[in-house]
Parts: structure tokens; sequence; C-alpha cells
């Protein structure tokens, strides 16, 4: 008996399908690959951000001035446009305190925080170091693993009269101060949060 009629696939039709789904797995598994590579990018930056804000918050709460009024009011540095009567420190001084005791927005000049298995923040903080603590004074570092916290303090009066000239406005240099946040992150790369305190 003679078999005239065969169902089925030959070698040559099986290998061409096996090529075909072979480049085509190949294409998808490069897109998820690449994917999965940069899906933690997203979640390192949201707690730089979170780790900056919280670190900028917290310095901006603190009275302009070691001197400064506790119901505040200005200090006066050259001239005696404040009625409080108090004069200011023209020096960015940190008064030796803990963490916990920080009372105003000198006391963070140059302060640096590392994360464990950290060693080292941003280049611009001249300071060692330290097990990265909360406002509170407890250590957040196994929290923050690999992250870095620099904080830069300048008096910055001169820097606000140049961003709106001709308003009529004048800032005097120890008036304002420029607080810097420096977050570094696990992969290197830094952030940097700004904002000024204003003496009033």
């Amino acid at each position: 008996m003679r078999i005239t009629n065969v169902n089925g696939v030959t070698l040559i039709e099986m290998v061409i399908f096996i090529a075909i789904v072979s480049v085509a797995l190949a294409g998808t598994l490069v897109a998820f690959i690449n994917t999965g590579k940069y899906s933690a990018d997203p979640l390192i930056k949201i707690r730089t951000i979170e780790l900056g804000q919280s670190f900028l918050e917290e310095v901006l709460l603190k009275k302009y001035d070691h001197n400064s009024p506790v119901t505040g009011g200005c200090v006066d540095y050259t001239s005696s446009r404040c009625s409080s009567g108090i004069t200011g420190q023209t020096t960015l001084q940190t008064d030796g305190e803990a963490r916990n005791e920080f009372n105003d927005v000198d006391d963070y000049h140059n302060l640096e925080y590392c994360g464990q298995n950290t060693t080292a923040g941003d280049s611009s903080c001249t300071g060692s170091c330290s097990t990265l603590l909360n406002e509170s004074g407890i250590d957040i570092s196994d929290k923050y693993i690999g992250y870095s916290v620099c904080v830069q303090v300048s008096f910055a009066g001169n820097e606000l009269n140049s961003a709106s000239p001709g308003t009529g406005l004048t800032v005097s240099t120890n008036d304002a101060k420029r607080i810097d946040v420096i977050i570094t992150d696990p992969l290197n790369s830094s952030m940097t949060f700004t904002t000024y305190k204003l003496n009033f």
C-alpha cells in the first residue's frame, strides 16, 4: 500500500521556523535586559530628592543667625534697620553643637554625612564624613547605603541683588544666606538643592 498524502512539516520548514523564532526572541530579550538595567535609576533619583528636600526643609526651619530672636525678627549687621537691636555674627560659625541641638543655619555649614559603604561626600565639603543622622540625631545610615550629604552655607545678599536688578530693593550681603545641599547617590551622581534664607 502506498501513502500519497502525508501531513506534517519537513526538516527544512522546522529549521526555518526555529531561526525566525530565535531572531524574534533575541530582539525581545535585548529590550528586557536594557529595561531591567536602568529600572533602579528612578528609585535612586527619588531617594536622592527625598533626602535633599528633607535636609533643605530642616535647615530652613532654623533661625537665620545664632543671635536671632527666638520669636523671629532680624539682626543688624552694618546698619540699624532692625528693631531688635541685636547684632548678628558677620562670619559663618558652627557652635560645636550636636546635630539634634542645631538651632541656626550656620550650624549646618560644611556639614558632611555619609550612609553605609560611603567614605566621602562631595568635594566642596572639607570636613570629614560622619555617620548619616536625622534631625533628632538618630543614625539613618543603613537606610541610605551609598549616599552622602554635603551642606554649604554662604552669605549671598549680592546674589539676590543681581537676580532682580532695577527693582529698587537692595539686600545687603549679610541679609541673605544661600544654602546648598549636595546629595551624591550610589551611582556617584550628584544633585544640588539650593535655597535662600533671609534676615527678617
